[in-house]
């Protein structure tokens, strides 16, 4: 078997369940459910379809007609949002310019609607494709021959895990960035073993840009770079294609991917800076979103993120309802976010004391639940990383730095109901895959043991 052998058999079979899943969903051929982000993303798509740029314009009644049609008593809050239309800086641009490229194609409406979802079952499947066939590369070049006997079945072990699973089926039904996140870490883990394996620029560019897409994706991933650095430093370190690689050499490849992310992120945070008037190449979103993590009502729920402060806060600054100016509206959110930033800094200063014990709980209760199918999950998990550690420490860095990094940004910001860890899940079915290996040799060793002692000498 080979990488590409690995993804066929797994895309082959995974892509009929994502699906199916859809199809059988009552969500498919209508508007994004009526709560979460996905409302933003389809409102910014619909803007950039029609070349507008990316912004929202919730007043626009071509734009309310689907949800009108759909259910005007569910969506009721959000028909009665007033506005011009206003560009928009809090939402990464990938997943809008996606939904406008579908538009574009197909008149927007039902089957448009359907066509998008069906496009995240395909990235669903294609993502734990590519994170089985860069796990199957980890295993077949491990230096322990009981982990390249692996090889074989990573692939039918991802395939069985996800075919188990319905955490990521879950995010089918709406406009949201988790199935091209897991598609792109995909992409990125298996663009970044090959820049490692063989050491050019060429590689190390491409592999560069495929995490820059990442953060265009999702906003948050750009909190893994102070993370990913040493991670970097150590895996050029150890895996180049001569084995010879230089600390020097493995600094230099590190800092050569980490300017090509910068460079390729520019052009969004310019855009950023040029709309909002000042230096704020990230937008106003950050800023605002963090005060639901560092908050008492957070804080009384073992780190899990709380909509009520920002609710709050946009009470006491209510937009300009009457004015048809985009720059009144900019600046309002400008207010909004340099208010959560004090709030935020204000309350770190009073809880000092608190926040190691916090950050834990983030990280505990994102890893939620622990009953279950998802407790033995978790429990192969860390058997496979038992066994990694003892076998082969490099092929344990390689599938676990996912996990590790993301389950730190979850420590430095909030939990947000698993959500965080939906990108890497792939890693997670990895580890399991080697544990429930390790479980198996320990279980067969020890029947062995067993069956030939009940034997005796005389019987052998």
């Amino acid at each position: 078997m080979t990488p590409k052998h690995c993804f066929l058999f797994c895309f082959l079979l995974i892509a009929p369940l994502q699906i199916l899943s859809v199809c059988s969903s009552s969500w498919l051929a209508l508007p994004p459910k009526p709560s979460g982000d996905g409302i933003d993303y389809e409102a910014i798509g619909f803007c950039v379809s029609r070349g507008e740029g990316w912004a929202t314009h919730f007043a626009n009644l071509r734009w309310r007609s689907p949800y009108l049609v759909a259910d005007s008593f569910q969506y009721a809050s959000l028909l009665s949002k007033p506005g011009p239309l206003v560009p928009d800086t809090n939402r990464p641009p990938l997943l809008p310019a996606w939904i406008a490229t579908i538009y574009t194609i197909l008149p927007r409406g039902p089957v448009a609607f359907a066509t998008i979802r069906l496009s995240f079952a395909l990235s669903l499947a294609a993502g734990c494709s590519l994170i089985a066939s860069f796990g199957f590369l980890v295993v077949s070049s491990s230096r322990s021959p009981s982990i390249r006997q692996l090889a074989p079945w990573v692939g039918p072990g991802v395939v069985a895990i996800t075919y188990s699973e319905r955490n990521l089926r879950n995010y089918l039904t709406d406009f949201l960035t988790e199935p091209f996140a897991l598609l792109l870490t995909g992409v990125f883990l298996l663009l970044l073993w090959y820049a490692s394996r063989r050491q050019t620029k060429l590689n190390m560019l491409v592999s560069a840009l495929s995490f820059s897409l990442l953060i265009y994706c999702r906003t948050s991933f750009i909190l893994w770079i102070p993370f990913l650095i040493p991670v970097l430093l150590v895996l050029f370190a150890w895996s180049g294609e001569s084995s010879r690689t230089s600390w020097r050499q493995s600094l230099q490849w590190t800092l050569l991917f980490l300017a090509a992310v910068l460079l390729t992120q520019s052009a969004w945070w310019i855009r950023n800076c040029s709309v909002l008037e000042r230096f704020q190449p990230l937008g106003t979103k950050g800023s605002t979103t963090l005060l639901g993590g560092y908050c008492d009502e957070s804080a009384a729920r073992r780190g899990e993120w709380q909509f009520d402060p920002e609710q709050t806060l946009r009470a006491q600054h209510p937009p300009p309802m009457e004015s048809e100016q985009a720059k009144e509206w900019i600046e309002n959110e400008l207010l909004i976010a340099k208010e959560a930033n004090t709030q935020v800094k204000e309350w770190i200063s009073e809880n000092i004391s608190t926040l190691p014990t916090l950050m834990v709980q983030r990280v505990v209760t994102e890893w939620n639940p622990y009953t279950g199918k998802a407790i033995v999950l978790k429990l192969l998990a860390a058997f496979g990383c038992i066994g990694l550690a003892i076998r082969d420490r490099r092929a344990l860095v390689w599938i676990a730095f996912p996990l590790m990094i993301q389950s730190l940004v979850t420590a430095v910001t909030y939990s947000v109901g698993g959500r965080f860890l939906v990108p890497v899940y792939g890693c997670l079915y990895l580890l399991a895959v080697v544990g429930f290996a390790e479980v198996f040799r320990i279980a067969w060793k020890r029947y062995s043991i067993c069956f030939s002692s009940e034997l005796g000498p005389s019987n052998r």
